[in-house]
């Protein structure tokens, strides 16, 4: 299988004919479709459903299209790098979970493009699990994670600040009255909290005890659409401060007493080399933010 063969098979995915994309990168259409069948061959699959002149991707062509796109990525991020010592440019991704912390992480970002405009920024929302996932399959240059961060696996840099969690409310619910939420005055109140495991434990740990799996009335991976139920009046979603305390939804963020708060941390792949843009992007970051003397 080569490299060609996997762009050829990516721009047919992205413009949806063998004729369009034959157009786009310049062969003819019946060469396109012998390489597409050529590898289907060499693969012993089908990557594509033929049905007169439409075609549309198999599981397995749906699969393949995502792994070439990572190949080709990480080729063309590594061929930039060895044609070009001096270069600071091609793409700086960065994934983000949501946090006003990310600030910092994008201000720097937004130092890097301004001083070398040819650096395309990539920013991809997602929670920890996905934003990890991301990186290890090398999609992503930096991460940023709620403490504490895998540092056996990760390289990191602290990010200054601190979440505060608390229970988002409507504005004329009774409990919008009060400055803080005790774990009692939730206790048999329906939540809307996150799916992540590691946030469910965190929640449980302030209140002393597990939930009743009945309160639960729906799980969230980003916060906003959590906020549109909780407007609609079916639970209280459980979230940091000034995620959802908007005027839009008419919702207001009371913290928990006692208080509970998370640090963030950015994270990048320990043992993976790092293009010079990333490591500019990091020097940045760093000089912006210095860690705190120990």
């Amino acid at each position: 299988m080569e490299l060609r063969t996997l762009r050829y098979l990516v721009a047919i995915a992205d413009a949806g004919t063998i004729t369009a994309a034959a157009n786009k990168i310049h062969i003819s259409q019946p060469a396109l479709s012998r390489q597409m069948q050529e590898l289907e061959r060499e693969l012993g699959t089908k990557l594509f459903n033929r049905k007169n002149r439409a075609i549309s991707l198999t599981a397995n062509g749906t699969y393949l299209v995502n792994r070439a796109r990572q190949i080709l990525n990480l080729t063309d991020a590594a061929i930039t790098d060895m044609t070009d010592d001096q270069a600071i440019n091609g793409s700086l991704a960065i994934g983000l979970g949501e946090s006003r912390l990310n600030r910092s992480v994008l201000h720097a970002a937004k130092a890097l493009v301004t001083t070398f405009p040819d650096v395309k920024l990539k920013i991809y929302s997602g929670n920890a699990a996905e934003i990890t996932e991301q990186l290890d399959h090398g999609l992503l240059d930096f991460g940023v994670v709620i403490d504490p961060a895998d540092t056996y696996k990760y390289a990191y840099t602290p990010i200054s600040g601190e979440n505060i969690w608390g229970l988002v409310v409507p504005k004329t619910d009774p409990l919008a009255k009060f400055a803080a939420v005790t774990p009692k005055m939730i206790r048999h109140q329906p939540l809307i909290i996150s799916e992540r495991q590691p946030v469910v434990t965190l929640f449980e740990k302030w209140a002393g005890s597990n939930f009743d799996p009945a309160q639960i009335v729906a799980r969230f991976n980003l916060a906003y659409n959590a906020g549109i139920l909780t407007n609609l009046g079916l639970g209280y979603t459980v979230g940091l401060d000034h995620l959802l305390d908007n005027r839009e939804m008419a919702l207001s963020f009371i913290p928990f007493s006692p208080k509970l708060t998370t640090r963030m941390t950015l994270i990048w792949t320990r043992h993976a080399p790092m293009s010079r843009t990333a490591q500019k992007f990091l020097t940045i970051f760093q000089q912006q933010n210095p860690s705190p003397a120990t």
